[in-house]
């Protein structure tokens, strides 16, 4: 049995107690939230929704708008509890193009079974944030709806951050669990993590709060420039202590996105089209080598060498020092090999 946390923008199903969720956006707007625990057991996924609440005499007063204990505060105190007694990290993961939420809680089960052995054999945890991607395969339609989507759930996803931030800054130092947050993003989750930055820095008078230790990017469904440009990526790594850019130059999806899409050059596909431009926070990682076809795009959660280097990232190893890596100076680029 796995238990994965949730926050999500998605319609509920069936709309009172929802006990899963559809492919369109809440019905109360692009960025209302339910925040809840999803327990998979041989494939079956239960569903629990965390729901306001009035503040009761002897619980930990977490406060929201109104004064009430939202469902956010009580996921944020369930998880803090569960990170203070087991001293386990947390991942938080943004899944990509054409998921469902049933698909995006079983990839966050692989995460969490990937990284078992992270940290010191502690294991760790993982929220997923799921927005409404469109889950068809239907080529065209679906991925322009998705991105769409993608953009206007950025500023859903930076809402559950800024309560989140809300949440650790109100707490005490007894609370504290004094373990670490690391943020996951793939394919086009990459681009709700651009909006929601955006978001996140209008919010706060133009400055980022550093929330994560360890950024993750995967196979990003981004524009080559990204790290460029103060409105696409350039702030990232002000949001943690470091950032990891995964990709693969044979990653046929990418080359979908670029070609019939008619994106620019894909960040998944080559990385930055500036290598020696990018912030010094930022390392670049071509997994081509180690990737073949039938996990070129999911190779963070199927390619055994991939998981391993990002397990290595996660417990601090230095990028230089991450083994099974060679540095390629003239692209300022490692290869896993």
């Amino acid at each position: 049995m796995t238990e994965i946390f949730f926050g999500t923008n998605r319609n509920g199903l069936p709309a009172g107690k929802p006990k899963g969720f559809g492919k369109h956006f809440s019905t109360a707007g692009l960025t209302n939230l339910r925040f809840g625990k999803a327990t998979v057991n041989d494939k079956a996924i239960d569903v629990k929704t965390y729901t306001e609440k009035l503040k009761r005499a002897g619980r930990i007063q977490r406060t929201d708008d109104a004064k009430s204990q939202f469902g956010s505060m009580e996921l944020f105190e369930e998880l803090r509890s569960r990170m203070s007694r087991e001293k386990t990290d947390t991942i938080l993961f943004i899944h990509g193009y054409n998921v469902t939420f049933r698909e995006a809680i079983e990839n966050s089960v692989k995460i969490g079974t990937n990284h078992q052995g992270a940290n010191g054999n502690k294991g760790v945890n993982v929220v997923c944030f799921s927005w409404p991607s469109d889950g068809s395969m239907l080529p065209w339609i679906a991925y322009s709806n998705d991105r769409q989507d993608a953009a206007a759930s950025g500023p859903a996803f930076a809402r559950g951050l800024l309560k989140m931030v809300n949440f650790f800054r109100n707490m005490s130092p007894e609370e504290a669990c004094d373990q670490k947050l690391h943020l996951m993003a793939h394919s086009m989750g990459n681009y709700v993590l651009r909006h929601a930055l955006q978001e996140v820095r209008r919010q706060n008078g133009g400055t980022i709060p550093r929330i994560f230790d360890q950024i993750f990017l995967f196979a990003p469904d981004e524009d080559d420039d990204a790290f460029e440009y103060e409105h696409k990526l350039k702030l990232l790594p002000r949001l943690g202590r470091h950032v990891s850019v995964y990709f693969n130059r044979g990653d046929a999806a990418m080359a979908i996105s670029d070609v019939t899409k008619g994106n620019p050059d894909r960040l998944g596909d080559d990385g930055p089209r500036a290598p020696f431009q990018v912030p010094g926070k930022v390392s670049q990682i071509d997994c081509s080598h180690v990737v073949d076809g039938a996990v070129e795009h999911s190779y963070f959660v199927d390619e055994r060498k991939v998981i391993d280097d990002i397990a290595q990232v996660m417990d601090g190893a230095d990028p230089k020092h991450v083994s099974n890596r060679e540095y390629l100076d003239d692209r300022n680029r490692f290869v896993i090999g």
